[in-house]
């Protein structure tokens, strides 16, 4: 072909690139095939006109075998709803699976909802990969997870498989919570702001949940709460009022939120004192509060 033709036709097809038309649809589907959200050029588009091409269809079609996170955890906590209704065979059934979705994930969300929904099983008897999950879960860095740990203890001592029949289990899970609390420094220790708010939540999480225990459970409650108090006097008092809330509850022992009182009945429950503390009224029980000031007294 001469150079002559060769011209004519660069010359044609820069004639028909330049025709609006044309560009137009070359402009169509360079932006479709570059959308937000389009992983591979024609595949995954909502654009009707390239649905035709071979392998194309919508970015809203599911992918096989994916589940959202969101949609995961309704099913984790549908299958903890399950559980606390279920018959024993299936309550043992929906628990390895539960505690198999806490073992091969990495999401927190994902471990909280499974520790939660293993919290609500109730089993005849506790299982030991619940009890190696709360364990695990109460040990990690993720405060947050420690915290979503020692409300499903909670939970699993009221709802779940430590029935109250169980002193094995439940004194396991005293053991496993106080350990916990200890292991957590003061709040007013060196360290963020955030930090210590984190950890001043997971301790308060901690004396709630040891609220559902009884004296009888575990030798090492009542210590437990001797020490906390003594401790607790060096913070806020946010704490020590837990503290004293969750004795109320362990002992049926009417001392309100008085710290002191409350360290009287303990030396009294060791041998300590010989008589016990008068119990308090329930006006003095009620945190007073100055109006002035709005502080609570």
């Amino acid at each position: 072909m001469s150079r002559t033709g060769v011209d004519l036709n660069n010359n044609a097809r820069l004639k028909s690139l330049n025709n609006p038309v044309t560009r137009a649809a070359v402009l169509a589907v360079a932006l479709t095939c570059f959308i937000p959200g389009c992983s591979t050029p024609f595949y995954w588009t909502d654009n009707p006109v390239l649905l035709y091409l071979p392998g194309a269809g919508r970015r809203s079609d599911p992918i096989p075998g994916y589940v959202k996170p969101s949609e995961r955890i309704k099913l984790i906590q549908e299958k903890g709803r399950k559980g606390a209704k279920a018959p024993s065979d299936e309550k043992d059934m929906l628990l390895v699976q539960l505690v198999q979705e806490y073992e091969k994930t990495t999401s927190p969300h994902i471990k909280r909802a499974s520790l939660e929904a293993i919290g609500r099983i109730s089993v005849n008897y506790a299982n030991p990969a619940a009890e190696k999950i709360f364990q695990e879960a109460l040990e990690d860095d993720d405060m947050a997870l420690n915290l979503s740990a020692a409300r499903a203890l909670s939970v699993y001592a009221t709802e779940g498989a430590i029935g109250h029949d169980n002193k094995e289990q439940r004194e396991l899970a005293v053991s496993l919570l106080t350990a916990r609390y200890r292991a957590l420094p003061f709040s007013i220790a060196a360290g963020s702001e955030e930090e210590n708010s984190r950890r001043k939540d997971v301790r308060i999480a901690i004396l709630h949940a040891l609220a559902e225990f009884k004296e009888d459970d575990s030798p090492e409650l009542l210590e437990f709460f001797d020490d906390a108090l003594t401790g607790e006097k060096l913070d806020d008092g946010a704490l020590e009022a837990t503290a004293c809330a969750s004795l109320g509850k362990i002992t049926g022992e009417k001392y309100g939120l008085d710290g002191e009182k409350w360290a009287s009945y303990l030396a009294y429950k060791r041998g300590e004192e010989s008589e016990k503390p008068s119990q308090t009224s329930i006006l003095a029980r009620t945190p007073r509060i100055d109006n002035v000031t709005g502080i609570v007294k």
